[in-house]
């Protein structure tokens, strides 16, 4: 039996992807160097020393930076013949940035900034990106500037960003070019070039579909000459491309060297943007850097630093979830990095310093996968329009079921509708997840195949019908409930352990009748008001109470599948009621009766399993990723913060692998965590955990 299997009978294996163990090994612990400056910052540079700048970069045990060739203003900090470069700058910042960390044993890599650029947007207005409304991104006259939005139909355009990179690639000893805002912006152009070439295809260039995949086409033909030109001028050269976790990734990964997911917590991404998109990122093979921020708030925060018991967490669950490090910094327009920013930045790198041995060809060990359909470019990390249908929520719904998930402590991934869903032993289809006839094909095979499922609302319909495509179960779609909130009913195999009430679900639900009797697989029932609140029937302050009990099905189970009526994940996302999660943990364990980790943690602590396989100077490895998320819950108008964690004690994991494991110890320090065999597989107890834990398991050889 291969180490993957559990001692669950005929369970399928776990999914350990055998790329992380082959793949070549990448810096762990890298810097993002913002340096944007407008023409109004004097003395740029002026105070950069390179000796001073590198041996800071060495005392933070930083061993690769990004650093700026171009930045958003369209600036150029080298003597570039192309221009400009920024007007107080008298020296070339990027060369002697660039001596000072080959002298150092650290790797650099050029940053340049290509559909973010003012300078070309006044001087080349002809490339700007249309909206609907005949407007581009431009601010006003009397606006700040921000965004520009250039779009890469204009070959003169793409032309000049290789012309660009070629001048930088060539006069300059990098390990790699960093390209930022490829993207883009909004996914959708009106300019002239976009709308005659989708006219002369016979396309509707209003159908948002057909703009999505023309941008689709335009960004992964700049990424497919980008990469191109830069092996070309330096073999082996990165070519890191931000804002790639977007779908359609397929399409794109083969011209990345690397997948960047930019996500600083306490700016606009949140804490659950990071966990949501690594999940789909690191499915294609290619290596994985987590991005956050040493700032309090988000980039250009000069004066906002976070604290280092923050950050030290941030870093602890990039590098669980299979990830290397980047933490974003903005030095200063002087040129001179500050010693405080870097003190808080070596404190979180010396720790990642002593891990790394245990990170390095260690692949995240996975039971599970949410699945996502959408248009390219979508962004499942982030919430969808509050403007479209709730069951039309991707955003809402996936990021709800990562939230479930990850409080279940249950291993998993996210997969496009395309992907290999066999590798999995359970499949959650989320609320807004279009399920066509193709789809459902392969939802029926998976589940004949021994695979489980877990689907809500939308997800167990076929799309734009009202046909149930799981035809087994009988059931009939009656259109939406006409109130919202709607009540919930827990029939007894639900109601175990739980107060009898009717709770409300607060966006609605689906109707689902039985066509015959089915009472066996009936979890719970919806519930009707008397009247749904209005400006005709209302009363008290907010939702009309629970009147009766209906016929329509609300929670059920078939065999290995669950489904619940209600879109779980995207109430969940919005609302957080405890009964959403308690409902969904349970329709989870009826389908996956083992699960790989079980724990008396928190619902609040992140654990992760990875694994690595053993070599000349190892043995085969499992590591369990603890962190320690213990936030002030009492926050008003700010960011989370987790300076001041809460320790967790006598921390029980039982793991259900079926190796024989000889030695269980923290990483960090080697002290050994009691160990035993339990009649799941096996249990490390770990006596104390402040703001993070890596438990290693060692096997036994064979």
């Amino acid at each position: 039996m291969s180490p993957a299997m559990t001692n669950a009978g005929d369970m399928r294996p776990l999914w350990i992807d055998p790329r992380f163990h082959t793949r070549s090994n990448r810096p762990w612990r890298k810097i993002h160097l913002d340096y944007h400056n407008s023409a109004y910052m004097p003395h740029v540079g002026e105070a950069f020393n390179a000796d001073e700048f590198g041996d800071r970069l060495v005392q933070a045990h930083v061993d690769a930076i990004v650093v700026f060739a171009k930045d958003m203003h369209g600036y150029f900090y080298y003597p570039s013949a192309y221009g400009p470069v920024h007007p107080s700058l008298d020296r070339d910042l990027l060369g002697q940035q660039v001596e000072a960390c080959r002298h150092r044993d650290i790797k650099v890599y050029a940053y340049y900034c290509v559909t973010w650029d003012n300078y070309l947007a006044e001087h080349h207005p002809e490339w700007l990106v249309f909206k609907r409304d005949r407007t581009t991104y431009l601010p006003k006259f009397d606006e700040t500037p921000s965004w520009t939005a250039l779009c890469l139909a204009h070959n003169d355009f793409v032309d000049l960003v290789l012309d660009h990179s070629r001048e930088c690639l060539t006069g300059y000893d990098v390990d790699g070019i960093w390209y930022d805002m490829p993207l883009p912006i909004g996914g959708e152009c009106f300019c002239v070039i976009c709308l005659s070439t989708l006219r002369a295809a016979g396309l509707d260039p209003f159908d948002v579909a057909v703009q999505r995949t023309h941008k689709q086409d335009l960004l992964v033909n700049f990424m497919r000459r980008t990469h191109d030109l830069a092996h070309e001028v330096r073999p082996s050269c990165q070519v890191d491309q931000n804002n790639q976790t977007r779908l359609g990734l397929g399409a794109r990964v083969p011209f990345l060297d690397n997948i960047d997911i930019e996500a600083l917590p306490t700016a606009m991404w949140g804490y659950l943007y990071f966990p949501t998109d690594v999940r789909y990122a690191r499915g294609f093979g290619v290596s994985v850097c987590g991005q956050t921020g040493r700032f309090h708030g988000s980039w250009a925060d000069f004066g906002g630093l976070k604290h280092p018991t923050q950050l030290r967490t941030e870093l602890a669950r990039i590098v669980a979830e299979g990830a290397q490090i980047c933490i974003g910094d903005q030095m200063p327009p002087s040129g001179r990095l500050d010693p405080a920013v870097y003190e808080t930045i070596g404190q979180g790198y010396a720790e990642i310093t002593k891990l790394e041995p245990y990170l390095t060809g260690a692949a995240p060990v996975i039971e599970a996968a949410i699945v996502v359909r959408g248009l390219p470019l979508e962004d499942v990390g982030r919430p969808t329009s509050p403007n479209r249908e709730i069951g039309e929520r991707l955003g809402q719904s996936v990021l709800g079921m990562v939230k479930l998930l990850m409080e279940q402590h249950i291993q998993f991934d996210i997969i496009e509708a395309d992907g290999d869903m066999e590798r999995y032993r359970l499949l959650i289809l989320p609320d807004a997840l279009n399920v066509d006839v193709s789809l459902a094909e392969r939802l029926r095979a998976y589940l004949g195949h021994g695979g489980a499922v877990v689907a809500s609302h939308d997800a167990l319909r076929l799309s734009g019908t009202s046909d149930i495509w799981a035809q087994d179960l009988g059931l009939t779609y009656e259109g939406e409930s006409p109130f919202a909130p709607t009540y919930l009913k827990l029939g007894p195999t639900l109601r175990a352990g739980l107060p009898d009430y009717d709770y409300a679900l607060y966006d609605g639900s689906a109707r689902w009748r039985p066509q015959q009797d089915h009472a066996e697989m009936a979890w719970a029932h919806l519930g009707d008001p008397l009247f749904q609140r209005s400006e005709e029937h209302y009363t008290s302050h907010a939702q009309t109470p629970f009147d009766h009990i209906t016929d329509y099905m609300a929670v059920i189970q078939q065999g290995s599948l669950t489904a619940a009526a209600f879109p779980i994940g995207t109430s969940y996302y919005y609302h957080g009621y405890w009964i959403y999660r308690e409902i969904f943990h349970r329709m989870v364990r009826a389908v996956l009766p083992v699960q790989l980790v079980e724990t008396n943690a928190p619902i609040s602590t992140e654990i992760s399993l990875t694994h690595q396989q053993a070599d000349t100077h190892q043995p085969a490895r499992w590591m369990v990723h603890i962190v320690n998320f213990s936030p002030n819950p009492r926050t008003p108008e700010h960011v989370e913060y987790y300076e001041d964690p809460i320790p967790l004690h006598d921390l029980r994991i039982d793991l259900a692998i079926n190796a024989q494991i000889s030695l269980a110890y923290t990483a960090a320090d080697g002290v050994t965590v009691p160990l035993e065999t339990s009649q799941r597989g096996v249990r490390v107890e770990v006596p104390k955990v402040d703001v993070s834990a890596v438990v290693v398991l060692e096997q036994a050889g064979e």
